[in-house]
């Protein structure tokens, strides 16, 4: 996908949300998970801008990461990151301790089809035993027969917007920055309204366990987690 994409312009809007903060409040948690399942090597499917790659190489975890987004892995990322698609993911198989799939990434998939074939790709990722690890946000439960706006100020004064709008299965999400008397122009992409309940039935499928995470998962509005451990030999 070519830098400029709407992909690409996505990425440099999420990335413009307080960063410190949110490392602040999350480092506990993937500490927590990196002692209890001996992480030493994870791949993050839909980096981004690389804060969760940053995240765990400060909680002491070699991490490597793809996204299709390839604008957003021009910057300093901290990790080595490749261009590449949660349905192709470009690495080696079976080598990973943990597959992460964080954000919208799988909500991304426009099809229960292709959700089904990207949980297989993360799966095929790990090693033996391994944790495949997704969170998101239930789009569906956000919007309802209205559209729904969230707002976050940002450290500069300037305002994170997000803007949430059903339409027939799917959800659009227009999101940008926007500062006072200046007019902005908004991201758009579609999501297909994805719970942990939905995603735990496709793991059944597939032949993976659900395991209890050893911490609780930094949860807000109507965020879900959902981890599995992959099949043994």
């Amino acid at each position: 996908m070519a830098k400029g994409s709407p992909s690409d312009s996505w990425a440099a809007v999420a990335a413009a949300l307080p960063q410190d903060a949110r490392a602040e409040r999350e480092r506990p948690f993937w500490r927590a998970l990196a002692r209890s399942f001996g992480w030493r090597m994870v791949v993050d499917a839909g980096c981004g801008a690389g804060f969760h790659l940053r995240l765990l190489r400060a909680v002491g975890v070699e991490s490597v990461g793809f996204d299709a987004a390839l604008g957003a892995l021009a910057g300093p990322l901290g990790a080595p990151v490749v261009g590449g698609d949660l349905l192709h993911p470009p690495l080696v198989d079976g080598i990973f301790d943990a597959a992460l799939c964080l954000g919208n990434t799988f909500s991304l998939l426009p099809s229960r089809a292709l959700q089904r074939e990207g949980l297989g790709a993360l799966v095929r990722l790990v090693r033996p035993g391994g944790l495949v690890l997704l969170q998101g946000e239930d789009a569906g439960a956000l919007a309802g027969e209205t559209p729904v706006v969230r707002t976050r100020r940002l450290d500069d004064g300037a305002v994170h917007v997000r803007v949430f709008e059903r339409v027939g299965r799917r959800v659009r999400m227009l999101a940008g920055v926007a500062r006072d008397g200046v007019d902005a122009p908004l991201a758009a992409t579609w999501l297909l309204p994805t719970s942990a309940t939905v995603v735990t039935r496709m793991a059944r499928s597939l032949g993976l366990a659900p395991i209890a995470l050893p911490a609780p998962p930094p949860v807000s509005g109507t965020s879900w987690w959902a981890a599995f451990s992959a099949p043994s030999p």
